[in-house]
């Protein structure tokens, strides 16, 4: 049985990503930083991606890890340029061989082929998460293991999935939207029948015709 370790856990997305696999019989290990903050996650273990001897101690033991991580309360250089070192070298040591991450619209290009948080009218107040999740995709690159980055659109909604979805190299931006039901669905699709490796892909909810 493929086993998966869930950083972010008490997360939107993490949260969808740990239901989803349990209703497909998957053996998930969810983690947070906090246990006390979130007493309704079932099972959970505490754990920070910043605390690479943390991350080895969880994730030994299991096949692929998920980083669906956020929080207000570390700078975004710190929780996903070293934070996402720390990672790395926490699931190299646990024999963890794959990483997938939930990604951010932003570090994605623009219809003029400029990355979003570039552009001129990109808000400054929101430009160092940008940054942070660029640094992230920089360790990512430098890495040994190996990753995909499964980026939504910038209208990700906490809405009932389609069923399907679209994926994509196309590191320009997506339009529509991606709800957190579908963009759970690819990345346990990839868990399960892996297809891609060490790329960013946007994913996008497929509506009818």
């Amino acid at each position: 049985m493929t086993s998966l370790v869930v950083f972010g856990a008490g997360g939107r997305a993490g949260r969808r990503i740990t239901a989803a696999a349990r209703d497909r019989g998957l053996r998930v290990t969810p983690v947070v930083r906090d246990l006390s903050r979130h007493p309704d996650v079932a099972g959970a273990v505490a754990g920070d991606v910043t605390d690479a001897d943390a991350v080895a101690a969880v994730a030994a033991g299991h096949d692929v890890a998920v980083s669906a991580v956020y929080t207000p309360d570390i700078d975004p250089a710190q929780l996903y340029g070293a934070g996402t070192r720390s990672l790395l070298d926490g699931l190299t040591r646990a024999g963890t061989k794959r990483l997938l991450v939930v990604g951010l619209a932003t570090t994605l290009d623009g219809p003029d082929g400029v990355k979003l948080y570039e552009a001129a009218d990109f808000p400054d107040a929101y430009r160092p998460f940008s940054l942070g999740r660029v640094a992230e995709l920089s360790a990512l690159r430098d890495g040994p293991l190996d990753w995909v980055v499964f980026t939504p659109t910038m209208q990700l909604v906490d809405e009932p999935g389609t069923g399907a979805y679209e994926v994509t190299a196309d590191r320009r931006l997506a339009e529509g939207t991606t709800t957190y039901a579908d963009l759970a669905a690819a990345i346990l699709d990839e868990v399960t029948s892996p297809a891609h490796h060490r790329t960013q892909l946007t994913v996008r909810t497929r509506t009818a015709p």
